[in-house]
């Protein structure tokens, strides 16, 4: 903490922008902290922890850090949840600039948030893009929806990995911190996907048949999921091997019984 304060500018002109620039320069060139641009989709970038050891992540998890480092600043700061990209904000009115995390603090007007995010998409000659300033108005992105987004990083990372056992463990926890009904839902569906995958049929059927079940309930008048189809299909493979497996179950306790009658 007193290396922190030290590095901070003097109370009567800790100004914002200040500090913002001292919290930067601490963070990214004397502790070493950077984006893992060679190993994006390592697990460990999503894990704090690993994080704070290696000093190595992705934007969401070194934005946790800093933000951190700016309230003991006193600069209070909000996730945006941009497109493609994970920035943060301070939380102070007409002050309209964002942080970039994954570029060591980089400081950023919306303009060149919009010129960097052009890179994400293919753009039509005499195409722009424009980002809707309303989000400094929004600090809705707040420790549950922060969490849930760092899960939900981790999750995909292990299905592209065909990690199945890993995922579904990132599924209980995300079903302890689902910030809305919403996000719950579609947390049980992969949760559903995730059995099926490991081929344990019977907890198949029962999370996506309930995830079915509850769709209409909790997305109202956004009316079916797009994947009812999909997961139907699931839920009718998954049953087939249920009953296969009880077959099976059959025949192996039959031929038992069989055989310790011809013993007998």
């Amino acid at each position: 903490a007193a290396e922190r304060e030290a590095r901070l500018p003097p109370p009567e002109d800790r100004f914002p922008l200040r500090t913002l620039k001292a919290i930067g320069r601490y963070m990214f060139e004397e502790l070493g902290f950077e984006g893992n641009k060679e190993e994006f989709y390592d697990p460990r970038n999503s894990c704090l922890d690993e994080v704070l050891a290696r000093r190595k992540g992705i934007p969401i998890t070194l934005a946790l850090v800093y933000m951190e480092l700016a309230r003991r600043g006193g600069v209070p700061m909000v996730g945006v949840n941009l497109p493609a990209h994970f920035m943060i904000r301070p939380l102070i009115d007409e002050m309209e600039v964002l942080v970039d995390c994954f570029r060591g603090g980089e400081l950023l007007f919306v303009e060149d948030v919009e010129e960097m995010l052009k890179g994400y998409y293919t753009m039509g000659d005499g195409e722009s893009l424009t980002i809707d300033r309303s989000f400094f108005q929004d600090s809705s992105v707040r420790p549950r929806a922060f969490f849930t987004r760092v899960l939900t990083n981790l999750k995909q990372i292990y299905f592209n990995q065909d990690e199945y056992g890993n995922a579904l463990q990132i599924v209980g926890y995300q079903a302890h911190c689902a910030p809305d009904d919403k996000v719950a839902l579609f947390n049980r569906r992969d949760g559903g996907i995730c059995m099926f995958l490991m081929k344990r049929y019977e907890e198949a059927v029962e999370e996506l048949t309930n995830y079915l079940d509850d769709s209409p309930e909790v997305l109202g008048g956004e009316g079916e999921v797009g994947d009812r189809e999909q997961v139907l299909q699931m839920v009718a493979v998954a049953r087939e091997q249920v009953k296969l497996a009880a077959i099976r179950q059959r025949i192996i306790t039959g031929t038992g019984e069989e055989e310790e009658k011809e013993e007998e």
